[in-house]
């Protein structure tokens, strides 16, 4: 096995590989900057160890089927040598999900078993080679049609609060079970950590259960909102998405900005109840 320092040189250089490929801010960007910093510190031995995985989004225009992705790449200390871990971040199908996962856990065990080089443009490469993973099949379509004239739905919302969300393990699978569940709202990582979420009842209770058997220093349900049924239009999100209000120096929460989303969609009152008092004070 290489070295860990021979590993992430490798991966810096994949980054900025794929940096030249992806130029735009929209297509490319990096999950943690301290991370990157870091790296490069340690590679040029200015640190002795290294604590932070690298990662990376990039945005994938698929033109066979006109629609774009978004995918995660998260890569542990010694990829190439240790397979990367890829999530899909796009609000998608349950099947396309399963399909997604059962076909990339495939291609990464064919590269277990090559030679240990980095292969994220041969990824990409592939995923527009099999642009199908990400079409619904009629059968699919036909058979959640039928359970919506069947059942009808119920839809809450649930606000979470965390003494911190920074692992960014946890951060991902927050993301990845909202899309995977087509749960909207967002969450806020740091100290305090936030989570909202809204959806279908049945959705949010799988969601909470996946979120407290992961293991935390303190998380709570602060409150949950009955929304009814779709046709009450008591919705206020139509994505699921991370959300970073931070001070000028980047070391704390903007309160203000967090209190002004909070307001534009007329939640604003969800402030008082996680800080003890109103947005509009100066604290």
């Amino acid at each position: 096995m290489n070295s860990i320092r021979s590993c992430i040189e490798q991966q810096l250089n994949e980054i900025e590989l794929l940096r030249c490929c992806y130029p735009s801010s929209d297509e490319f960007y990096l999950d943690d900057i301290e991370a990157f910093n870091e790296a490069k510190e340690f590679l040029n031995e200015k640190r002795e160890n290294i604590q932070r995985n690298l990662g990376f989004i990039i945005k994938l225009y698929l033109n066979d089927i006109n629609t774009s992705i978004e995918l995660q790449f998260v890569y542990p200390f010694y990829y190439p040598e240790t397979p990367i871990d890829i999530h899909l971040r796009t609000y998608l199908s349950r099947e396309c999900y399963e399909k997604f996962n059962e076909s990339v856990k495939k291609f990464l065990n064919n590269k277990i078993s090559s030679l240990q080089e980095p292969y994220i443009m041969e990824f990409l490469s592939w995923i527009q080679d099999n642009q199908n993973l990400f079409i619904v099949s009629n059968d699919t379509i036909s058979k959640t049609t039928n359970e919506q004239i069947i059942k009808k739905k119920y839809f809450s919302r649930l606000w979470i609060y965390s003494h911190h969300i920074y692992n960014i393990e946890k951060r991902r699978n927050i993301i990845n079970w909202a899309h995977e569940l087509h749960l909207n709202g967002f969450s806020m990582p740091g100290k305090p950590g936030i989570i909202c979420i809204e959806g279908e009842e049945s959705d949010i209770n799988e969601y909470w259960t996946r979120l407290r058997n992961l293991t935390w220093k303190k998380l709570q349900i602060k409150e949950k909102e009955y929304l009814g049924d779709i046709e009450e239009n008591n919705l206020c999100f139509n994505q699921f998405q991370e959300l970073a209000f931070v001070d000028d120096n980047h070391s704390k929460h903007d309160l203000g900005q967090l209190y002004q989303y909070l307001h534009d969609k007329k939640l604003d009152r969800m402030f008082n109840l996680f800080f003890g008092f109103d947005g509009t004070d100066k604290k």
